[in-house]
C-alpha cells in the first residue's frame, strides 16, 4: 500500500512538472513573438524611411541619382556598380513578379470567388430571411401599438381627460415641424451649394473637364509603366 501511495506521489509530481514546463515554454514562445513582432514592424519603418530620404536627396538633384548626395558617396567608395546592380536585379525580379501577378492572380480570383459564391449566396439568402423575421417582428409591434393605444388613451383618460388628445396633437405638431424645417434646409442647403460652392474651379463644367484629363493622364501612366515593367523584366 505504501509504494502504491508513493507511485502515486511521484506520478502527481512528473504530471504537474510537465504542465509546468508546458506552460513556461508557452510562455516563452509567446514572449518572443511578442517581442520578434516589434523589430520586424521597426525595421519596416526604418527601411521606408531611408527610402524615402534617398527618393527625396534625387528628387532634389534633379532625378539623377549618380548626381546625389547617396550617390557621390557610393562612388567615392566604389560600391556604386554593386548598389547599380542590386538596384537593377530587385527591379527586374519586381517586374517578373508583376507580370506573373497580372497574368494569374485573376485567374486564383476567379477560381475563389467560384469556390465561395455557393457560401456567399447562402449567407445572402441567411440574410434575407433574418431581415424579413425582424420586419416581421416591427410590423406585428406597430400592430400591437395600434391595436392597444385605444385602450390605453381611455385608461388615461379617466385618470387625466383629454391627456391622450393633447399628446396626440403635440406629437403630430412636432413631426410636422421636424418636416418642415427638414425640407426647408435641404433646400437652402441646395441653393447654397449650387451658387457658392459649385461655382469657378469648381463649377461641374470645370469638375468634368477635370476628370476627363485625370483619366487621360491615369492612361498615359499606366501604358508607361507597363513599358517600364517589360523593359526590367528582360534584365537578368
Amino acid at each position: 500500500m505504501a509504494a502504491t501511495k508513493t507511485n502515486k506521489k511521484q506520478q502527481k509530481t512528473q504530471k504537474k512538472n510537465t504542465q509546468e514546463k508546458t506552460t513556461s515554454k508557452r510562455t516563452e514562445k509567446s514572449s518572443k513573438s511578442s517581442s520578434i513582432c516589434p523589430w520586424i514592424f521597426g525595421v519596416f519603418v526604418l527601411l521606408g524611411a531611408i527610402g524615402g530620404i534617398i527618393g527625396y536627396d534625387v528628387h532634389v538633384h534633379g532625378g539623377q541619382f549618380e548626381a546625389s548626395s547617396t550617390g557621390r558617396f557610393l562612388k567615392d567608395t566604389g560600391a556604386l556598380p554593386y548598389v547599380e546592380t542590386v538596384w537593377f536585379t530587385s527591379l527586374s525580379y519586381s517586374a517578373r513578379g508583376y507580370q506573373w501577378a497580372e497574368k494569374n492572380v485573376p485567374v486564383y480570383y476567379g477560381q475563389t470567388r467560384t469556390a465561395l459564391t455557393p457560401y456567399f449566396e447562402f449567407g445572402c439568402d441567411l440574410t434575407k430571411v433574418a431581415w424579413n423575421l425582424v420586419k416581421k417582428g416591427v410590423c406585428s409591434a406597430c400592430t400591437y401599438v395600434q391595436d392597444k393605444s385605444p385602450i390605453v388613451g381611455n385608461f388615461v383618460d379617466q385618470y387625466v381627460p383629454g391627456l391622450s388628445q393633447r399628446v396626440g396633437d403635440a406629437t403630430r405638431a412636432t413631426w410636422g415641424t421636424i418636416s418642415r424645417l427638414s425640407v426647408s434646409y435641404y433646400h437652402t442647403g441646395c441653393e447654397f451649394f449650387r451658387t457658392k460652392v459649385f461655382v469657378g474651379s469648381l463649377s461641374p463644367e470645370n469638375l468634368s473637364k477635370a476628370l476627363n484629363e485625370t483619366q487621360v493622364v491615369a492612361a498615359r501612366y499606366y501604358s508607361w509603366f507597363h513599358d517600364k515593367v517589360d523593359a526590367y523584366a528582360k534584365i537578368k
